[in-house]
């Protein structure tokens, strides 16, 4: 998902979505958004290293730092070179010093656990100071219905953004990563899925959703019901798409009746 070009996109994701993904990133690193981000510096390092040895020199390393500042850009969390050095030489002097911090073992070379680490580090400090997302970090209970009520329509921004929610969670439990989920994973994806309802006291109005229910067995069984009622093809396993439809449909839709 990420390709080291002028303009790394990297990810495919809208401005709401990319803080949600780049805060689970740095504050989880078993998760698949770590993973996702991990390649992604990965990447953008072998492309820097040109003579292929593992090492990106000097002459490349502003091309690595100009690549990876590129995805931050996209979202409006980085300036333009132009916004931060008045001439040529203040930027290649700022770059030489990021180069010597970065260089730990003072090879004169850059090695990838160093780049991992001086990212890490650095992307970490800068969402410190990102605001919450509004789906997950903050907000009330009307917000959120209000928040719904646009984001169960296509082609809004608010859908695009519940879109990619629904795609991380899926893709967090396909543990396989063989574009499905099973029956086993479906009751921790639907705990996921209802963790902000039930922290603003929003409840489902079908009297059978029992995803409030305490008792864990009960739980179980209608997690099982509600997976076989929305596995169309009855082979216990789900498609994103099915995963979406039925999130979309069951759940969010009947949330704001």
């Amino acid at each position: 998902m990420c390709s080291a070009t002028t303009n790394v996109t990297g990810f495919n994701k809208s401005k709401e979505d990319f803080i949600w993904f780049i805060k689970r990133a740095t504050s989880d690193r078993k998760s698949d958004a770590h993973g996702e981000l991990y390649h992604c510096l990965l990447k953008m390092f072998v492309d820097a290293d040109t003579n292929k040895d593992g090492l990106v020199s000097k002459g490349s390393f502003s091309i690595l730092i100009d690549t990876a500042a590129s995805i931050p850009r996209m979202y409006g969390y980085a300036p333009l070179d132009a916004d931060l050095y008045k001439t040529e030489g203040e930027k290649e002097k700022a770059r030489q010093n990021m180069f010597d911090s970065m260089d730990l073992k003072n090879t004169g070379v850059i090695t990838f656990d160093e780049w991992y680490r001086f990212t890490m580090e650095h992307i970490a400090a800068k969402v410190a100071t990102i605001d919450a997302h509004p789906i997950l970090d903050h907000g009330n209970k009307e917000e959120f219905l209000q928040f719904l009520k646009a984001a169960v329509k296509p082609g809004t921004p608010e859908y695009t953004e519940m879109f990619w929610y629904l795609v991380e969670l899926f893709t967090e439990s396909d543990s396989n990563k063989d574009g499905i989920i099973t029956k086993r994973a479906f009751a921790s994806i639907m705990d996921k899925l209802f963790e902000t309802p039930m922290k603003l006291a929003i409840v489902h109005p079908d009297e059978g959703m029992h995803m409030y229910e305490e008792d864990e067995d009960k739980k179980a069984a209608f997690q099982d019901t509600l997976f076989k009622a929305n596995n169309p093809r009855g082979d216990e396993k789900m498609t994103l798409d099915e995963w979406i439809k039925f999130a979309m449909e069951k759940v969010f839709k009947k949330l704001i009746l």
